[in-house]
């Protein structure tokens, strides 16, 4: 959701450098994401790019760690906006699907056959992830004859970023429903 390009450690262009209006645009965007589902429960899981923020205070701010006003989720409104946050490469648990962002597996995943292979050969159980920026779905049964079921979604920004022109990234995201049992669809 968030790119905090110019806090970023990587090579910038300075004509890219806004931060207060890549604020702007998220608390915009979450702010409708609330009117638009206004009974929804919404859990934001932080992914490596909302990960720079934190990874820039603590080069560049240290004396401002801690203070309540300058941590992640205040600069971005969740607490008003009643947003739950999940952080420090944690999944989030929808019944039996576990949701990842992808980039807590530190090693390359992206080259198994498809994203979601690789999520599955990780996690070795149901998963939804993206941070590959790829539509693909895998599917296996394991010894006791259960089908266990990956996902990876594509995402949600610029196709062709000036960092990565060519690429095999789609626009896409992932609407989870859960039973009271544990079953999604």
């Amino acid at each position: 959701i968030v790119d905090h390009y110019a806090l970023s450690r990587w090579e910038k262009n300075p004509a890219f450098r806004n931060y207060p209006e890549e604020v702007a645009a998220a608390t915009f965007f979450l702010s409708g994401l609330i009117n638009r589902f206004p009974d929804a429960r919404i859990i934001f899981k932080e992914g490596n790019h909302e990960e720079r923020y934190e990874q820039y205070m603590r080069m560049k701010a240290i004396d401002l760690l801690g203070i309540p006003s300058f941590e992640w989720k205040s600069v971005y409104n969740l607490d008003q906006y009643n947003i739950e946050l999940v952080s420090q490469k944690r999944p989030i648990r929808l019944g039996e699907l576990n949701i990842i962002h992808g980039h807590e597996y530190t090693f390359n995943i992206s080259n198994p056959v498809n994203p979601a292979r690789g999520f599955y050969l990780r996690a070795k159980s149901h998963v939804l992830g993206g941070h590959l920026h790829q539509t693909s779905q895998h599917s296996e049964k394991n010894l006791e004859q259960n089908v266990m079921l990956a996902w990876s979604t594509g995402c949600l920004c610029d196709l062709h970023p000036e960092y990565r022109p060519l690429n095999s990234w789609n626009h896409g995201f992932a609407f989870v429903t859960t039973d009271d049992n544990g079953g999604f669809h």
